[in-house]
């Protein structure tokens, strides 16, 4: 009796069940290496991997859209834009960027109300839907299509909100970062001299 005939397992289930183990595995050692990361830099790797392993779990769960934005808007932009921005400010400061938990408390109290708060919740939807006993009913589409139908048709203004949302965020960054520039230019003179350079001096002490 061989393994597959031994637990009932087709072989397409067994490669399932690998797939699954192997992506859900890296998901969780490269979120422990977030964690525990001494640098910030390898903190970021570690995050990408992370991220990609999520990706991995979004695919057997035949999730094809959140595979591909996993893919395209985490791993292939926040995960490389936070690398590269941890990259070039320690070639500004000249040294590694390190890791610290100085405010492990608040982050455990946190998570600690995220869960409580998530918890219930989940449990009211799962009940209201009927999980496990239910399952959603088959069109013949793909989710690709169903979700595609969904953002241009019931949630086209989300969408277009969303979209103005970061547009709004992209342009208060490039703002905020001219007046960094105009601030730095306008001090750059009187540090070179152009006013009276302003020398401490220590008080009279009284005798």
């Amino acid at each position: 009796m061989n393994l597959v005939q031994y637990y009932g397992l087709t072989a397409e289930q067994w490669l399932e069940y690998v797939g699954f183990l192997g992506t859900a595995g890296v998901a969780l050692v490269s979120g422990l290496g977030v964690l525990f990361a001494r640098r910030v830099l390898h903190a970021a790797v570690w995050l990408l991997f992370c991220l990609l392993g999520v990706a991995g779990l979004f695919a057997l769960m035949g999730a094809h859209v959140l595979f591909g934005v996993q893919i395209l808007v985490y791993a292939g932009a926040i995960a490389v834009m936070i690398i590269f921005a941890v990259l070039l400010l320690e070639r500004a400061t000249g040294r590694g960027i390190l890791s610290g938990n100085r405010h492990l408390f608040a982050g455990v109290v946190s998570a600690g109300a995220f869960v409580v708060v998530m918890a219930p919740t989940l449990g009211v939807a799962l009940w209201a839907a009927g999980w496990p006993s239910q399952t959603a009913p088959t069109t013949g589409q793909t989710n690709v299509a169903l979700i595609g139908r969904l953002f241009l048709t019931r949630h086209l203004l989300a969408f277009e909100l969303m979209s103005v949302v970061l547009l709004v965020a992209m342009i208060g960054a490039i703002v905020l970062a001219r007046a960094e520039r105009r601030s730095d230019a306008e001090e750059a003179p009187e540090a070179q001299g152009g006013g009276a350079a302003h020398v401490p001096t220590e008080e009279a002490r009284p005798s």
